[in-house]
């Protein structure tokens, strides 16, 4: 079975924030040489938006004829983002009510999730124009795209955690419950945690024995991971343990640390779990020149934010050998479970829910 790359944002030459119909025949080439499957994750642009329909629309044209069997549709990270986070500064807008429906009829053409913040407003909130939170939501799952919780704002994490689980109440009362109903975007990175998570600078190395203690020294249980790690973090997890949502991790060691990561996968075990790789290997994303600092393998923006890591697959199942996965493991986390979800289509509940 082929490794599947999840949350790719950009392979060869081409950046998936930046596309044009004309590219898909190159992604399927170069993904169908390093055999491959990939799901490409844009970051969608005001300005780029008209081509971004353009290129999903192919893709689902060009996929119906069999045309690019390695790629197994787009996914779409925003614009709906908390204020930090190294994303391009073109990707956080706020779309008309107009501009959602265009972007959610693509579940029809290949867009398998979208990357939203589910803290950014309550579910009875208006977007636009008498456009709810919630009917967005709705919108999104009828058409046959899901939602990958992530980016969140930092600045009441109780308050984030408790408006994550009302999207995830309000999504397992509207369809049938599956632990592919709910996505996440990169576990522990772009949320309030109680803990560091990453050490990257000979300065912060200096802190990981005693930081990395601080959370390790305790076996993690649901009753201790609230304190621990921070109420959003426990939050995703516990609904993973619950079977409500699936979580995503990144194994390159920068993004998270890798006895971070190995402990993940100790409390939620591999079959709750999704490798997703989010790196790139163009020095460019939705128009931002991007740029490594120092020895660090993260591509980041000019101001030093965190962009994309630079680890592929490869890589990264190398670093899953080193902190003692074993294959099947792997192999579960990096091509069953994100097949599978990915494949999912929500069904909606039998009896008939009450819309907010």
């Amino acid at each position: 079975m082929k490794a599947f790359v999840y949350h790719s944002h950009g392979i060869g030459q081409y950046d998936f924030s930046s596309l044009v119909p004309e590219d898909l025949s190159g992604i399927q080439k170069l993904s169908q040489e390093r055999d491959l499957e990939i799901l490409p994750t844009a970051f969608l642009g005001r300005e780029k938006q008209e081509e971004f329909l353009e290129v999903v629309r192919a893709f689902g044209e060009q996929s119906a004829k069999g045309l690019l069997p390695n790629v197994a549709g787009f996914a779409v990270e925003g614009p709906i983002l908390g204020p930090h986070g190294g994303i391009p500064r073109s990707g956080k807008w706020l779309p008309s009510a107009e501009e959602w429906q265009k972007l959610s009829e693509l579940g029809k053409h290949g867009l398998r999730y979208v990357v939203i913040a589910p803290d950014a407003m309550e579910l009875d909130e208006e977007i636009d124009d008498g456009l709810l939170f919630s009917d967005l939501m709705l919108s999104f799952y009828e058409n046959g795209i899901k939602i990958a919780l992530g980016h969140f704002h930092h600045d009441n994490p109780r308050r984030s955690s408790e408006l994550t689980l009302n999207v995830v109440e309000f999504l397992h009362g509207h369809y049938e419950s599956s632990p592919y109903l709910v996505l996440t975007d990169h576990l522990y990175n772009d949320m309030p945690r109680n803990f560091s998570h990453a050490w990257r600078t000979p300065e912060e190395w200096g802190r990981r024995d005693r930081e990395l203690s601080a959370v390790m020294e305790e076996e993690w249980v649901e009753d201790n991971v609230s304190r621990l790690l921070g109420p959003v973090p426990a939050t995703l997890l516990n609904e993973a343990r619950a079977k409500r949502l699936i979580p995503c991790l990144n194994f390159d060691g920068r993004h998270v640390d890798l006895e971070i990561c190995r402990r993940t996968v100790d409390y939620l075990g591999p079959e709750n779990l999704i490798a997703l790789t989010d790196h790139t290997e163009v020095d460019v994303m939705a128009g931002e020149q991007l740029s490594r600092i120092g020895s660090q393998e993260l591509w980041c923006r000019d101001d030093g934010a965190v962009a994309a890591g630079s680890q592929g697959y490869e890589q990264q199942r190398r670093n899953m050998i080193d902190i003692g996965l074993a294959e099947d493991e792997i192999r579960t986390v990096f091509s069953t479970n994100p097949r599978a979800a990915i494949a999912y289509r929500p069904s909606a509940v039998k009896t008939e829910s009450i819309r907010l």
